[in-house]
């Protein structure tokens, strides 16, 4: 199945080769024309994942040749040791395939302990719940070049009896997920539920297509880890699903989530929200458009939120699944009466946010717990009445527009505001295509703090001493 091809922007795609590495040094194989009554040598292969999983020793490499792998519930057991791993890859310029024929519920599970282990290369298809499971007090996984489709979830990091229970088998840690393309499964693609899971990396996956058979609900989300932290997202491509985009610490009610790091991602036409963080976090350099409801949803619960050279515009335009919100909400007073956020909000340009004729554009909300530890050089444009609305605020209605943030009352009554404009950052095409690059003349152009803003941009150019604000640094074109 192909991704949608339904207005994409430039460079919206991550750079994925689901190809792993092709210097490999193969110790075992396997193919689907073999015999686990072999000895597993290139001219005498092994026949299934599970025979290979129960035989492998730590430091070993089991290369598995291309072709369909008829897949039943494949549990690995044998653990690698630290710098030699257990390594389940695909054979250079193969493609193995594992299909569970609609039947298996599960292709692979990592049991209780099983750690230190590759798997990389892989196509998994055709099962009813879960593609890959980590059940518990699983450690040190690299999990790689794969396509997932289908199921319940691609992958699935422990399990409990609920979302609020705490885990059966215990926590997963340093876990590395990327360069994957997720598809087409039911509910969460990858899906952290009840937790916790500790010390993720997933950078380079495309994540679409989930939760859209049938009505859209939540729990359909790209990306969702409930509980564990540092979480490091980076360079994704999360869009067309049913539910949030990447929802971070849903069940970590103390909050103060530590390491909490999403950046240089792409985060479109999601049904619901684009970004959630709910215990605190970093979000930067991220082009977030096209989300259903609110385009970042962050502070439900105590916590630092640094929100950075974000571009987040033209969120709430499709009728279809669109509802009237707030662009951006911190420490909106649901979960917790008053949440307690400190809130720096630097170089993001909040444009065009929800549609005009439906009900009318929304600018920010700033919850009353919320403390600016910085608010400058942003620009807003999507209400003109109401660009910033600060429950924190006393002396004011909560709402502050266009004007007041430029005649200065919205920094007189905030303590902040410095360098912030209203202006039409001037897009190179607005909706329905969309590219959120920047034209020559825009306002952004230059206007950035320089002072904390990342090194790089969204597509991981350098940013000179005087940075623009947004994701995207203003390229210009050779004559």
């Amino acid at each position: 199945m192909k991704a949608p091809e339904a207005a994409p922007s430039a460079a919206t795609s991550p750079s994925i080769t689901l190809a792993p590495i092709r210097n490999v040094n193969c110790t075992h194989y396997v193919a689907p024309q073999g015999s686990n009554d072999n000895p597993g040598s290139e001219a005498q292969p092994w026949s299934t994942f599970q025979h290979a999983a129960d035989t492998a020793l730590p430091g070993e490499v089991v290369c598995f040749r291309g072709g369909v792998y008829l897949a039943e519930e494949t549990h690995l057991v044998v653990s690698g040791k630290k710098d030699v791993p257990v390594t389940f890859i695909a054979y250079p310029g193969e493609t193995p395939i594992l299909d569970g024929q609609g039947d298996a519920g599960e292709l692979l599970i990592l049991d209780q302990y099983t750690s230190h282990i590759r798997i990389s290369g892989f196509i998994l298809r055709h099962f009813t719940t879960w593609g890959i499971e980590l059940s518990g007090e699983n450690r040190y996984i690299q999990l790689d070049h794969l396509e997932i489709e289908g199921g319940e979830a691609a992958i699935r990091f422990t399990y409990g009896e609920s979302a609020e229970s705490p885990t059966i088998e215990g926590p997963v840690e340093y876990i590395t997920l990327e360069d994957s393309l997720i598809h087409g499964s039911q509910y969460s693609a990858v899906d952290c539920t009840p937790g916790p899971c500790n010390h993720i990396v997933v950078r380079r996956l495309e994540i679409f297509d989930t939760g859209l058979e049938g009505e859209a609900f939540y729990g359909s989300d790209g990306l969702e880890f409930a509980r564990g932290y540092p979480v490091l997202v980076e360079d994704c491509y999360i869009h067309d699903n049913g539910g949030d985009g990447i929802d971070l610490n849903s069940r970590d009610r103390e909050g103060n989530a530590v390491g909490v790091i999403v950046r240089r991602n792409r985060v479109v036409r999601n049904h619901l929200n684009g970004i959630k963080l709910w215990a605190g976090g970093r979000i930067e350099n991220n082009m977030i458009w096209g989300q259903g409801s609110s385009a970042v949803w962050a502070g439900s619960f105590p916590g630092n939120l640094e929100i950075i050279n974000n571009t987040i515009a033209f969120n709430m335009w499709d009728t279809t699944y669109s509802e009237r919100n707030w662009a951006l909400v911190a420490g909106y007073p649901e979960e917790m009466e008053s949440p307690p956020v400190l809130l720096t909000l630097i170089n993001n340009i909040f444009a065009f946010n929800a549609h005009p004729l439906e009900g009318g554009a929304t600018g920010i909300y700033l919850g009353p717990g919320v403390t600016l530890a910085q608010e400058q050089n942003n620009i807003y444009w999507s209400r003109e009445q109401g660009e910033i609305t600060a429950e924190f605020v006393t002396g004011h209605d909560p709402d502050f527009t266009r004007l007041e943030i430029v005649d200065g009352t919205w920094e007189q009554l905030s303590g902040h505001g410095l360098n912030d404009l209203t202006a039409d950052p001037l897009f190179i095409s607005g909706w329905p295509p969309v590219d959120l690059h920047l034209q020559e003349a825009s306002p952004a152009v230059n206007t950035g703090f320089s002072t904390g803003a990342p090194a790089e941009d969204g597509e991981n150019l350098r940013r000179d001493a005087n940075p623009d604000i947004g994701a995207c640094e203003y390229i210009a074109l050779s004559p």
